[in-house]
């Protein structure tokens, strides 16, 4: 077995004693310092930070989210929702946009060991207020995050004995600018 597989292997059994089930948001694996894989410079890069906008807000100021989802979202112990964002920006050779994500998650102790997702909505800066929409996934555990300077979609990744509410891992598609949305980049 390769060091690149025996680590992958050892990084997730620890990713998963760690989370108790499924692989915490909070936890990043990376392998050791000249141990990556090697890769050209990006076209785009992406940097994150949290954001003061209130995600709940924006989410029931889109026109195109039926009110049905967001009064689904429901408060969690202590009264807050369990909905969060970040301000992104992503520059490329095209120049630069700003964005918010807004991620709607599961309330503690609701899912396996971790808090799950339960969708996350990407919308345009303009002027520090959001503006149209850009990208949506509304799948179970999805989220939009930066990694490394990348954009990239999170999605839960099922083993075959892995119960619904608890993927033993999670796989990371690129997203990209096509100048007026992200897309999946590869997928």
């Amino acid at each position: 077995m390769s060091s690149k597989k025996r680590f992958a292997a050892g990084a997730a059994l620890c990713g998963l004693l760690l989370a108790g089930c499924g692989i915490d948001p909070r936890i990043r694996q990376e392998p050791p310092a000249g141990q990556g894989t090697p890769s050209s410079a990006p076209s785009q890069t992406a940097t994150a930070t949290r954001s003061g906008l209130d995600g709940l807000r924006v989410l029931r100021g889109d026109p195109r989210l039926s009110t049905k989802v967001t009064s689904a979202i429901e408060r969690c112990e202590g009264g807050r929702y369990p909905v969060y964002s970040d301000e992104i920006s992503l520059s490329g050779d095209w120049g630069s946009v700003r964005l918010v994500a807004v991620t709607v998650y599961t309330c503690p102790g609701r899912t396996c060991g971790y808090e799950g997702t339960r969708g996350t909505y990407v919308y345009r800066l303009e002027s520090d207020r959001p503006g149209e929409r850009v990208y949506a996934d509304q799948g179970a555990g999805s989220r939009v995050e930066v990694h490394d300077a990348a954009l990239v979609l999170v999605r839960p990744d099922y083993l075959p004995d892995d119960a619904a509410s608890c993927p033993t891992a999670t796989r990371t598609t690129p997203l990209r600018w096509s100048g007026r949305a992200l897309v999946l980049d590869g997928a």
